[in-house]
């Protein structure tokens, strides 16, 4: 597998302005409007949501992983929403979420989606290399920082 970077890029890295988990998911999820990657945007936008009614995605230490595979994805990616002050996530252990890391892949990627998760997590389970991308100025320097670490 290529690296993780090759599955995002500066504009679909973000500061999240909401403190809202289901609007925090939607306003990650517009990053892919209009790029190629999603056909139907809301769609996305709607799995995704569903999926964390279902279960909460944050998984603790302060990470989020909503995703979702669904037909009108074209192109396996994942978009970051940082949020300084913490969006509550229902997280495991209770505490907000900084870091949202949102998976979008097709419906038949499960291989691939299941490596990019398990290879994402690798990287941004190490606290310094979390707390980098959560401090970072510019989405460019995150993509280094992911870059340095895979």
């Amino acid at each position: 597998m290529s690296s993780v970077t090759d599955y995002t890029k500066p504009g679909y890295i973000k500061v999240v302005e909401s403190t809202n988990k289901f609007k925090a998911i939607e306003e990650i999820a517009l990053v892919f409007k209009d790029t190629g990657i999603c056909t139907d945007i809301h769609s996305l936008i709607k799995a995704l949501k569903e999926r964390e009614e279902i279960m909460s995605t944050g998984i603790g230490f302060g990470i989020a992983i909503p995703h979702a595979k669904i037909g009108a994805i074209r192109e396996m990616a994942f978009a970051i929403g940082i949020s300084r002050p913490g969006i509550d996530f229902d997280s495991m252990d209770g505490e907000p979420v900084h870091l949202v890391i949102l998976v979008a892949a097709g419906e038949k990627q499960h291989k691939e989606y299941l490596r990019l998760l398990s290879n994402i997590m690798a990287i941004i389970k190490r606290e310094n290399v979390k707390e980098s991308i959560i401090n970072a100025a510019t989405s460019e320097d995150v993509l280094e920082i992911l870059k340095a670490n895979s």
